[in-house]
């Protein structure tokens, strides 16, 4: 082999980038193979943090420690990348009726021990519908796209980037007693570990991880005047990107798993922003990509528990930007020190 390195990573979409940068950090060299497609369920994401969700209100499992670590994690790529794409966010969640206030004010003492937030915030006056008022907490949103572009242009600069590699495992990916080879690459590796998101071919020794995949539509809107800087949540989001221009969204469809646009969508997502906002607004864009989440809504984080040659970060889905640093540090310990990953997220659930 012309090639020698510590890992071989499959994908340069959130999972693969977060666990390169805590791999290379952790002194291990790295190769990622990436097939460089432009549309990707990573690169429309939101990269939307909350620490509050769905219509139970629900404060996200290990906020404060998924949180944290985020945080700096972002900030020191950001110091070595010399560019920004992470902001703190005030996000303003309206409530849809008077049940789910009601269900807010009987959690707000459990909210208060890991959450910032503000009871009966400033509502924009552009609001078609907030009479019921809401509550503003602080989260975080990661600008996906310009994450993974100022990583690729560090990973190109050490040599351990390569673009529009598509592989074969069954022929192109082979093992010996100590390394995993790609002969066609000239490459050889300790380990290589999948970090691709949803795909119809997986490797063999994954046939047991069952996926639960979901479309995921967005559109980029300009709303005239609206000014409203905070991310707004009532059912679908809000996110403002720059002056007039917002994305908007998102679907979930479980059944059409492809890339394409539908008007469906798009009349869904319009006519939900219509309900909210007063303001006139134009429709710049649309995108579909598929989320890699699990038929148990859990990540999947860990080497294959019969060889420790080959491995999985996948399954993030849509708190991916948030869990990435922390789960991506727990895989990296794994390999490095043998320390152990919780059950619940283990790859090797899949083989009990």
């Amino acid at each position: 082999m012309s090639r020698v390195v510590d890992v071989i990573l499959i994908g340069q979409g959130i999972a693969g980038t977060t666990l390169a940068w805590r791999m290379l950090d952790a002194g291990l060299s790295i190769l990622i193979l990436d097939r460089g497609e432009n549309v990707t369920s990573s690169r429309i994401a939101a990269g939307l943090m909350t620490p509050i969700t769905g219509k139970r209100l629900a404060l996200t499992q290990d906020w404060k420690k998924y949180w944290t670590e985020a945080v700096e994690f972002y900030r020191s790529v950001e110091n070595r990348t010399k560019t920004s794409f992470f902001d703190e966010k005030q996000m303003l969640r309206l409530f849809q009726s008077e049940t789910e206030r009601e269900l807010f004010e009987t959690k707000e003492n459990q909210f208060a021990k890991d959450v910032r937030f503000t009871k009966s915030p400033e509502l924009p006056n552009s609001l078609r519908s907030g009479e019921l008022g809401g509550f503003e907490m602080t989260g975080g949103q990661l600008r996906v796209s310009q994450y993974l572009d100022a990583s690729r242009k560090h990973f190109q600069s050490i040599d351990a980037y390569e673009e529009e590699v598509q592989l074969e495992f069954a022929t192109d990916v082979q093992f010996d007693a100590s390394e995993v080879i790609v002969p066609k690459l000239m490459v050889a590796a300790k380990h290589i570990i999948f970090c691709q998101g949803f795909q119809t071919a997986i490797p063999k020794q994954f046939e047991k991880v069952k996926f639960n995949p979901s479309k995921g539509e967005i559109l980029t809107v300009a709303i005239k005047d609206f000014l409203e800087e905070r991310i707004l949540h009532k059912g679908f989001w809000v996110a403002h990107q720059n002056v007039n221009e917002y994305r908007v969204g998102a679907t979930y469809d479980w059944n059409e798993l492809s890339t394409n646009i539908t008007e469906k969508s798009r009349n869904w997502i319009t006519k939900r922003l219509e309900e909210l906002v007063i303001n006139p607004f134009e429709v710049l864009s649309q995108q579909a990509a598929v989320r890699p989440t699990m038929s148990d809504f859990q990540p999947v984080v860990g080497m294959h528990p019969k060889t420790n040659k080959i491995g999985m970060l996948n399954g993030l889905g849509s708190k991916g930007s948030l869990t990435a640093p922390r789960l991506a540090s727990m895989l990296t310990q794994n390999i490095l020190l043998g320390t152990s990953i919780p059950k619940e997220i283990s790859l090797s659930r899949w083989f009990n």
